[in-house]
């Protein structure tokens, strides 16, 4: 599939939510300029992006056909993160593309995960920052990932989680997980 084609089938699937498809191509324009940036192939990227939220409202029993009895089980108290994984799965079933990089990125996009290459952190952060975001900070946040995309990510998930805690949501034992290893890599790198 072409990025063309993908944009089409991604437009057609939200033809009824063009909020979500504006999102999703703000966070495609984003990680584009990132991947640029930094150098990394801009059609995993790409691909990545613009399916990082395909199932993203498709019915929680719809979702979890898609993800193993494990992963159900392991964040069922988290169900935002199956919509990542579920899509993940459901691009190399329906669309034949079997590309970890893509896989990978798309599925650790919601709060990120202790091993992250490139691509995964790009998508990541893009869902964060792309223009139609307008949250507190994230100005900053867009300078940033440009200067630091580690950084970025970093900040980004402490607050998010603070967010989360004073909204009540419930969090994952592995966003702090995550967060510890991005303060981990920051701290050897400005030693």
């Amino acid at each position: 599939m072409t990025i063309d084609e993908i944009k089409e089938v991604v437009k057609i699937k939200y033809t009824n939510n063009i909020n979500r498809f504006n999102h999703i191509i703000g966070v495609y324009e984003m990680a584009m300029k990132l991947a640029n940036h930094y150098g990394v192939s801009s059609e995993e990227v790409a691909i990545a992006a613009l399916f990082h939220d395909y199932t993203k409202y498709d019915s929680i029993d719809d979702q979890v056909k898609y993800i193993n009895k494990e992963d159900v089980l392991k964040y069922q108290d988290t169900p935002v993160i199956y919509h990542a994984l579920s899509a993940s799965k459901l691009i190399k079933e329906e669309f034949h593309i079997d590309n970890e990089l893509i896989s990978s990125a798309i599925s650790k996009h919601v709060w990120g995960n202790v091993k992250m290459n490139m691509t995964d952190k790009i998508v990541l952060i893009s869902d964060k920052i792309e223009l139609g975001r307008t949250y507190n900070g994230v100005d900053y946040l867009r300078r940033l990932a440009f200067q630091d995309i580690d950084q970025a990510i970093y900040e980004f998930l402490v607050e998010n989680i603070e967010y989360n805690q004073r909204e009540g949501f419930e969090i994952h034992p592995e966003q702090y997980k995550v967060v510890k290893k991005f303060k981990e890599q920051l701290d050897e790198k400005n030693k």
